[in-house]
């Protein structure tokens, strides 16, 4: 079996950050045989969703790594930043890819 990270490609209803914009959600991991049999998981999950479809993508390469939960807040000049679950604000690189925290910075 392939882990496979499928997004809902309709847009949300409700305000988050992933409404408008693909790259900011979450999305679903499925173990499966194939793309098409993660796609087909999907549509039985949310069948009112399959004419939108829904992005697939093999994350075995990711499946050992770490998750870290981020969240966004802004700061005092109104700039989104993301913060870990210690409180301790994200540095992200040109291509928006955490690569350290604020402390361990310094």
């Amino acid at each position: 079996m392939t882990e496979y990270r499928c997004t809902r490609n309709a847009l949300y209803s409700h305000d988050c950050t992933g409404r408008d914009d693909l790259r900011e959600r979450q999305g679903h991991y499925i173990h499966a045989s194939s793309e098409e049999e993660a796609w087909q998981i999907m549509a039985i999950r949310y069948p009112e969703e399959t004419r939108a479809g829904f992005t697939v993508q093999n994350w075995s390469e990711n499946s050992s790594k770490s998750v870290v939960v981020l969240r966004v807040e802004r700061d005092n000049q109104g700039n989104e930043v993301l913060i870990n679950q210690d409180g301790k604000k994200a540095i992200t690189n040109n291509e928006g890819e955490v690569i350290g925290y604020e402390d361990e910075q310094e």
